[in-house]
C-alpha cells in the first residue's frame, strides 16, 4: 500500500476545490472587464477614461497574476503527487526485492 493512497482522495478534493477558485476568479476578471465599457458609457469625461486605465492598468494584471498563483497551486501539487507516486514505486520495488531475497533464504 502506498502512503499516498491514504491521502489521494483529499488531494483530489483539495486540487478539485483549488480549480474552482481559479474558475471563480476568472468569472470575477470577465465581469470587471465586462463592466469597464458599461461604465465608460454612462460615465463622460477624463475621469472615466482614467479608470477604465487603471482597470486595464492595474486590476486586470492583479488579477491576472492572481488566476495564475491559483493554478500553480494545483500544478505544483501534481508535481508532488507524482514525486510521491515514484517514491512509492521505487520504496515497493525494494521492498520486493528484500522479499525475494528472504525467499531464498
Amino acid at each position: 500500500m502506498s502512503f499516498l493512497q491514504f491521502l489521494r482522495g483529499e488531494v483530489d478534493n483539495v486540487m478539485s476545490g483549488v480549480n474552482q477558485q481559479q474558475q471563480i476568479v476568472s468569472g470575477v476578471l470577465d465581469r470587471v472587464n465586462s463592466y469597464v465599457p458599461k461604465i465608460q458609457s454612462a460615465w463622460i469625461g477624463g475621469d472615466a477614461n482614467e479608470f477604465a486605465a487603471d482597470v486595464a492598468r492595474k486590476v486586470v494584471p492583479a488579477m491576472t497574476e492572481l488566476i495564475a498563483a491559483i493554478g500553480g497551486v494545483n500544478l505544483n501539487l501534481t508535481r508532488a503527487t507524482n514525486v510521491i507516486d515514484q517514491a512509492d514505486a521505487k520504496v515497493k520495488s525494494m521492498a520486493d526485492g528484500i522479499g525475494d531475497m528472504f525467499d531464498k533464504i
